[in-house]
């Protein structure tokens, strides 16, 4: 027997996903016509003094909103109006269920243009929420501040993942690190109304079963009290003291659902016999938040980040990534280069904008991605995921051309002498690498002139796929840009017979103090900041700082600069397989392979940079190797993983170390544009596996640090590479210390993630040395460097 009255808070929506149950643009177009079709029952509710008129309506993402405003006459947007007024219908201001993918900045932009446009109606828009997805970053959490979002109502799928806090259906407080707070109310999953029988079920679903047993009474209102009966006791047992409880409903038991008016007979049939008991009440978001916002005053208050579990996801699809991150640079690089946007277009912008968000949306795939791979509608929602992130790479390539066009490209790459605009679009003064290439089939030499100082640069020739690649270093003040000029010479290498450092075959191996590099350069290469040695069968053997005096190579797994490949062969099938993980990547019969050194190749040697290949032999892969480019005069070092990856239904990953060893350094991660130390600034409870990142990972010591970019892969995995029991973020500083690994690629879902890994691809990480400063700092010139400096040929 319950021991005292309730109120149970019933929220109908929909559940977004673009992708999952159908193709993207017809789940797009039916949740407009869900939202056309809840106002018109409505309307027709309040005209014809029906139950319809009680009938709510929560639109979960403003995306859909955002496309029914798009497509409505003035008429159909005026009664929508209308119906938000009269709390009707629900706004949130979640624009989509996103992973961590997202920008920052243009999810900000178009949360606030949905702030002004429901202002403009004289509707504030307060409350946001979320479903199915694991987790929001720091960085969206910012952005619902930024925009006076008082209230987050979440409702996590616990589908390889898990709520935080220990326990769900709680309310806290988040705080953000300027004091900001939020209320949030940890739900429970987005179908426990269908699980306890609002919606009638002729056939019990696997939710019920699981919450209340096989067992049902069969009146449906009788078998809906039971059910409630059973989850309000439940609650209570496990220290629930409030006398409400959220529950959320779709119009049928599936993602994409529509309205179903059903909803509201159910309640009041079921309040006209229980009400005195507990009552049923159907709600919007923004109802729900004033109703309960005053009894939740003294929640506890948290802070950190809200890790996504899914986050591994975006690793089904790795070579799309590496195409949307690059995307997303291009996009910012156009606004450093046009700051007024008056060069920009802005049709072009919005293009880029809109495919950025709908890439970085949770869905990626069709719920049978791994049972039916060869199905045309999962091929076609693949094509579809991927279109969007080469879509936003196309608009913003074609506004970047625009921008350098106007600042003096003249979009030819064939002169063999002329000059050479270079632009600085980092906002702080630095020295980094300038690079241009001409489409020539063989040059000589080259001459370079800084035409504002007159001196002539040190230079070095490299390959080009078309052509040869010229490169040198220079100082550039913030947003600097300079005019070089540049011409062929002939440079030709002489032997110096009467010197023993080379043989007649012209191989250089002989130890001498003529030639002091080459002999060196099988076995490592060194700067005066770094030395690397490696060797053939045994892999790197050292990865020295010499700033720090300090050997940064951890032997065993987490070697740095040595790929690791990870399967757990499917001995069931490949659902089950993979539905058994739970929250681990791996099963308990995984096998881990180590890449093993067999080649070393010298690819350049010059007065620039040094470059080696070195290649593995590697389990899972048609060719691995690591890319090494070490630069002579800056703390700097870049290097690629390139992979042929081969095909199988194993469940399988692929790794490269990060790990950094004896630098007793504190790391951290950007995540949507927020800074934070794995497993410390975390909500208690939350996921402490992996992590998506904006740019990379950083070595904070008290004497220098060390910041890693992964420019193409952004997902990074921290402990043990085994089987074990998950332990949730305790906040504990230890957890800081775990070796840390970039995630490459994995298919460890069994739905809606890519089971095919194959391809070929590289993968580009640099590494700089800095001096200490602040994490936020550091993250900031992290962003600035990713651009490089741009370079293209002008008019002479």
């Amino acid at each position: 027997m319950l021991d005292r009255k309730w109120t149970m808070y019933i929220l109908h929506h929909s559940h977004t996903d673009i992708g999952y149950t159908d193709l993207q643009e017809r789940i797009i177009y039916t949740h407009v016509d869900y939202i056309k079709s809840a106002v018109n029952t409505i309307k027709e509710g309040y005209k014809n003094g029906t139950i319809d008129k009680d009938f709510k309506w929560n639109c979960e993402t403003y995306y859909c909103v955002e496309r029914f405003l798009e497509e409505a006459t003035e008429q159909e947007k005026n009664d929508f109006y209308d119906v938000v007024k009269s709390n009707n219908i629900g706004l949130s201001a979640t624009y989509l269920n996103f992973n961590d993918l997202v920008d920052k900045e243009v999810l900000n932009k178009r949360t606030k243009e949905m702030v002004d446009i429901f202002g403009e109606q004289g509707i504030d828009v307060k409350v946001a929420m979320n479903a199915d997805v694991n987790g929001i970053s720091l960085g969206t959490f910012d952005v619902l501040l930024d925009n006076n979002i008082e209230f987050l109502f979440t409702n996590i799928h616990t589908h390889h993942g898990m709520y935080p806090l220990y326990q769900n259906q709680k309310p806290y407080y988040w705080e953000n690190k300027d004091g900001k707070r939020l209320l949030v109310f940890s739900g429970e999953h987005y179908n426990l109304g269908n699980a306890l029988g609002i919606i009638y079920n002729k056939n019990i679903n696997f939710m019920t079963e699981n919450y209340f047993g096989t067992t049902q009474p069969q009146n449906h209102i009788d078998a809906l009290k039971h059910n409630i009966d059973n989850y309000l006791e439940q609650c209570a047992d496990n220290g629930y003291d409030y006398n409400f409880i959220p529950a959320c409903v779709s119009g049928v038991f599936s993602d994409n659902a529509p309205p179903n008016t059903d909803i509201i007979r159910t309640i009041k049939e079921f309040n006209d016999v229980y009400g005195d008991e507990i009552e049923l009440q159907m709600v919007t978001v923004q109802e729900f938040y004033d109703k309960i916002k005053d009894q939740v005053k003294d929640a506890p208050v948290y802070t950190g980040d809200l890790t996504d579990w899914w986050a591994n996801g975006v690793g089904s699809t790795p070579y799309a990534v590496k195409h949307y991150k690059e995307a997303q640079r291009m996009y910012h690089l156009c606004k450093r280069l046009d700051r007024d946007g008056n060069i920009s277009n802005e049709k072009l912008v919005r293009e880029a904008e809109d495919n950025m968000l709908l890439f970085a949306e949770h869905t990626w795939g069709h719920s049978s991605t791994i049972t039916n791979p060869y199905d045309t509608m999962v091929q076609n929602l693949d094509i579809r995921n991927i279109s969007y992130a080469s879509k936003a790479h196309e608009a913003s390539a074609k506004d970047l051309n625009r921008i350098t066009h106007k600042k003096g490209d003249k979009l030819r790459y064939y002169d063999l002498s002329g000059k050479i605009k270079a632009i600085n679009p980092s906002n702080r003064r630095c020295k980094n690498v300038v690079e241009f290439y001409i489409e020539v089939w063989k040059y000589q030499g080259v001459k370079v002139i800084c035409e504002s100082t007159g001196e002539e640069m040190k230079a070095q020739m490299s390959s080009h796929p078309r052509g040869v690649l010229i490169s040198f270093v220079d100082t550039f003040e913030a947003n600097e840009e300079k005019v070089y000029s540049y011409e062929e010479v002939l440079k030709k290498e002489i032997v110096n017979t009467r010197v023993a450092y080379v043989g007649a075959e012209r191989v250089k191996d002989i130890v001498n103090d003529y030639d002091t590099t080459n002999y060196k350069l099988p076995y490592g290469i060194e700067n005066d900041y770094f030395k690397i040695s490696y060797e053939i069968g045994k892999g790197v053997t050292s990865f020295y700082n010499k700033v720090d005096k300090v050997e940064m190579l951890k032997e065993g797994d987490s070697a740095f600069f040595t790929p690791i490949y990870e399967k757990t062969p499917v001995k069931t099938d490949v659902y089950e397989e993979r539905r058994l993980l739970g929250r681990n990547i791996r099963g308990l019969h995984a096998e881990k392979y180590i890449g093993k050194l067999v080649d070393i190749k010298i690819i350049d040697n010059g007065e620039i940079f040094t470059t080696v290949e070195l290649i593995y032999e590697l389990e899972g892969t048609y060719f691995s190797s690591v890319v090494i480019k070490l630069y002579n005069t800056l703390p700097k070092l870049e290097f690629k993983y390139k992979i042929a990856k081969t095909l199988s239904t194993d469940i399988e990953s692929v790794y490269l170390p990060l790990t950094l060893d004896n630098l007793n350094a504190t790391k951290y991660i950007d995540k949507s544009d927020a800074v934070m130390r794995p497993g410390i600034d975390q909500v208690p409870g939350t996921c402490m596996e992996y992590y998506l990142v904006d740019n990379g990972l950083i070595y904070e010591s008290d004497k220098n640090t060390i910041l890693i970019q992964t420019k193409d892969t952004p997902l990074i995995y921290m402990g043990e590479l085994k089987h074990h029991p998950i332990v949730l973020c305790d906040n504990k500083e230890e957890n800081n210390k775990r070796d840390v690994y970039s995630w490459i690629m994995n298919n460890t879902w069994e739905t809606n993630f890519k089971m095919d890994l194959s391809g070929i691809t590289e993968y580009c990480y640099t590494l700089d040395l800095v001096e200490t400063t602040n994490a936020r700092e550091s993250f900031n010139r992290m962003k600035d460097e990713s651009f490089g400096v741009i370079t293209f040929m002008i008019n002479d």
